[in-house]
């Protein structure tokens, strides 16, 4: 059995005592990663499933490099609507990006589901051509495909806004393959667990602040921070959950 953590929506701020929502998010993140290090995912590897900073800010992703280098913690992330690619790619020195995890019999490939000065997602053709090639490369293997944007419909309307723009175009590259388990994404800032065209879909809570379930227009709730863990068994089953800082 493999073990995997997702944290994703981070938004740290330009200094470790930015405020938003009420929220410190290096301090709630860092309570996170505490939380995790006392438990049996101590050392599972960590997605970081986009938004790691919510003003795209050299800074920000130089604090959390430091953060996660100072906690030895393996890490694969992926961008979201909030991050700037290339200031993660310079700035994130000890995590260069990966397309992909091995985690034994299982493979994570991760997509940049983000477009410029949007928060709507869409996944060009470059990130396409990627997946299908990841995909071919391990059709022995059980596969978990991460994006930040969702594809599926949450329930809430202004979110709902913000699905992956071309995901027909997506469903045309994952349904080729038959060992795609699931797909995990963030942006919600909410525990959502559903499908979309048969294949189910898990999107984490943020670590920092979250959005009200089915609500039509913007809103935030009380919810605490939380993130996802998954069990992945050998026969390509899985078990997941959220959990949420006391």
């Amino acid at each position: 059995m493999n073990r995997l953590i997702q944290i994703t929506d981070l938004h740290f701020g330009e200094n470790p005592s930015a405020i938003i929502e009420s929220i410190n998010p290096v301090k709630s993140f860092s309570a996170i990663l505490d939380e995790i290090e006392n438990s049996d995912f101590r050392d599972a590897p960590i997605l970081l499933s986009g938004d790691l900073s919510g003003c795209d800010n050299a800074g920000s992703y130089q604090m959390l490099n430091k953060m996660l280098f100072n906690r030895k913690k393996e890490i694969i992330w992926l961008p979201g609507n909030h991050d700037d690619l290339q200031e993660m790619n310079i700035h994130l020195t000890h995590y260069p990006r990966l397309s992909s995890l091995r985690l034994n019999s299982w493979s994570l490939i991760t997509l940049n589901s983000s477009k410029a000065k949007s928060a709507v997602g869409f996944i060009d053709h470059h990130e396409l051509l990627k997946l299908d090639f990841e995909l071919s490369k391990v059709r022995s293997q059980f596969v978990i495909v991460a994006m930040h944007h969702c594809p599926a419909s949450v329930g809430s309307d202004w979110l709902d806004r913000h699905r992956i723009e071309n995901r027909n175009e997506l469903f045309g590259v994952l349904s080729k393959y038959d060992n795609v388990v699931c797909i995990l994404n963030g942006h919600v800032h909410q525990k959502f667990e559903g499908a979309w065209k048969g294949i189910p879909v898990y999107a984490s809570p943020s670590s920092c602040f979250q959005f009200k379930y089915k609500s039509k227009e913007f809103a935030i709730s009380s919810k605490p921070p939380g993130y996802r863990w998954l069990h992945l068994f050998d026969n390509g089953t899985l078990e997941t959950g959220v959990k949420y800082l006391a």
